[in-house]
């Protein structure tokens, strides 16, 4: 047993200083890793953010923002009482390009129904009329009068 596990550990000059060679390698390797985030810095402008938010709040007020109230203060038809997205919306939405997430941006439309919505798209190819809607969910019929006047289908 002693001869064979001496077998195993016993190494020629050559192949200790190998050995020795790939060992130093290794903790410097290890070592540049583990220091790496102390000498290589993102290139950060000072000012940079500063532009970028007063960038977008410059972008943010030249859109319009079209939100009606009702006689009882809620948002208008077009978008949900509980979105909080302050993107405005098209006024005409296509149902053959829009995501889901414009979908359920509009009443009566709920994450899951957008997802049905998509999803049906994507399975029997695009909507030919705003009534196949009718095949994903069945919408009350106020639901689906606001539907199809901010929906279309272009050909």
């Amino acid at each position: 047993m002693k001869k064979e596990f001496k077998s195993y550990t016993s190494f020629t000059r050559i192949e200790r200083m190998g050995l020795l060679c790939l060992s130093g390698l290794l903790v410097i390797l290890f070592i540049i890793r583990a220091t790496m985030h102390l000498w290589v810095q993102p290139a950060n402008e000072p000012g940079n953010d500063k532009k970028l938010v007063a960038a977008w709040e410059k972008f943010k007020r030249s859109q319009p923002v079209e939100k009606t109230l009702d006689s009882n203060g809620n948002k208008n038809d077009f978008e949900d009482a509980n979105d909080d997205n302050e993107t405005p919306l098209p006024n005409i939405i296509d149902l053959n390009t829009a995501d889901s997430a414009t979908l359920v941006r509009l009443k009566g439309i709920g994450p899951s129904t957008a997802g049905k919505i998509v999803a049906r798209r994507t399975e029997k190819g695009p909507y030919t009329s705003i009534d196949q809607l009718m095949e994903v969910r069945s919408f009350p019929d106020a639901t689906f009068k606001i539907l199809k006047e901010h929906l279309i289908i272009k050909k």
